[in-house]
């Protein structure tokens, strides 16, 4: 097979090889989001996988087409996190021995997760491309086959398949939408649909963060902010799937760190679903309204779940302020004993939760007395207004610290 070219025939063998290997799986409609955006939107969970990603597709079929000595030899690889899952997951079922590279800034998670499936992983370089940099240096001097996560015709094949599952899941569907990183996933996707169904409207999503032009030299990538999205923060797409993506896709589009954020927490909200904001960006792509309007039965790829749970704390906590659903007070109360249990009683008859509590006696203004700062749960922007009112009908000096 030609490394810059997937053929039809291509994809029936990557059906063929993941048979047996991967499960299908679910496709559901979005009862929620269906009501907000007044047309039918499907997920397509590929998060179902054991690696907890699309990424097992390609990796079962480029491990399937090994000869007994690249088997025997093993291969090598860079990701952020979730190729990495895939290829050494199946890499140690098929006993093939896997050499994983990856940035240092990867989430831990998946770092420890690789590891403990058998694969020797190296931590090198702050970005993807510098890993991949010294993974291809690695593979060279040693042997071994590179496994890219999205430019190569094996992997774009085993993507493929979850366009092939949509179809018969959802035979109504008439628009896709996918998140786009190296592109492996966009392009086997829609390259499978509009193979059986040319009408059929695809659009891809990157994130702006991978988009940006700037942040490109080796000084300022130290200080680039980390994207919330690292499962798609590629800048590039690969020389296999661009071409594809050219061809079969319809429309390319961003979105925000921002917007993958509130959509991260719009799935956990809506569909009870952890995912990650490579899956996150898809979904950000809604509000967008870029569909046309014939385009009434539309398919979502949430193509991981793979988060730091750190990570999604934070986001949840911004969320809530971004709500007015979080209130940070400092109450000025004498320094005695029973004034917090005092305080914290008008708090609790006031409906708030409390969060944190801090005593802080060194910058009181009020001589003889404590600044007890809380962190209050509150239920909106009115119940806010509640909670400090009956602060201050009960003669508490209250300081709001964080509008």
């Amino acid at each position: 097979m030609s490394k810059s070219t997937v053929q039809r025939s291509d994809l029936a063998a990557a059906a063929k090889a993941l048979a047996d290997i991967l499960h299908i799986t679910p496709l559901t409609k979005s009862a929620a989001l269906s009501s907000l955006y007044g047309r039918n939107i499907y997920f397509k969970w590929e998060n179902k996988f054991r690696t907890g990603s699309f990424k097992e597709r390609g990796a079962v079929n480029f491990l399937s087409h090994l000869s007994k000595q690249q088997r025997t030899k093993g291969v090598c690889a860079a990701s952020a996190g979730n190729h990495a899952l895939a290829l050494s997951y199946h890499a140690s079922n098929m006993k093939v021995p896997c050499h994983i590279f990856m940035p240092v800034t990867a989430p831990l998670v998946k770092v420890q997760t690789t590891k403990s499936f058998g694969a020797n992983v190296m931590l090198q370089g702050d970005t993807f491309h510098q890993a991949c940099e010294h993974a291809m240096q690695f593979a060279k001097k040693k042997g071994l086959l590179f496994v890219s996560p999205f430019n190569h015709p094996w992997i774009v094949a085993g993507q493929s398949t979850c366009g092939t599952e949509m179809l018969e899941q959802c035979p109504q569907m008439d628009s896709l939408i996918a998140p786009v990183g190296g592109g492996g996933l966009l392009a086997g996707s829609a390259m499978a649909i509009k193979l059986k169904r040319p009408e059929v409207f695809t659009l891809g999503v990157q994130s702006e963060w991978a988009a940006q032009k700037k942040w490109q030299t080796p000084a300022d990538i130290a200080i680039r902010p980390h994207s919330i999205a690292d499962g798609i923060a590629v800048k590039e797409l690969g020389e296999v799937t661009a071409p594809l993506i050219e061809r079969y896709v319809d429309c390319m589009t961003t979105v925000s760190e921002n917007e993958i954020a509130r959509a991260m927490v719009q799935c956990l909200e809506v569909e009870r679903a952890v995912i990650e904001g490579a899956a996150a960006a898809a979904l950000a792509a809604l509000p967008k309204d870029l569909l046309p309007d014939r385009c009434q039965h539309t398919v979502v790829i949430i193509s991981g779940s793979n988060v730091d749970m750190n990570v999604l704390s934070r986001l949840l906590e911004r969320d809530m302020g971004d709500k007015g659903r979080l209130l940070k007070v400092a109450v000025s109360v004498p320094d005695r004993p029973g004034t917090l249990f005092t305080t914290a009683g008008v708090l609790a008859k006031s409906g708030a939760n409390v969060l944190q509590v801090l005593h802080d006696r060194s910058f009181s203004k009020i001589p003889g007395n404590v600044d007890i700062t809380f962190q209050l749960e509150v239920r909106d922007v009115l119940h806010r207004e509640e909670v400090l009112r009956e602060l201050k009908v009960k003669g508490f000096l209250v300081r709001v610290l964080e509008e």
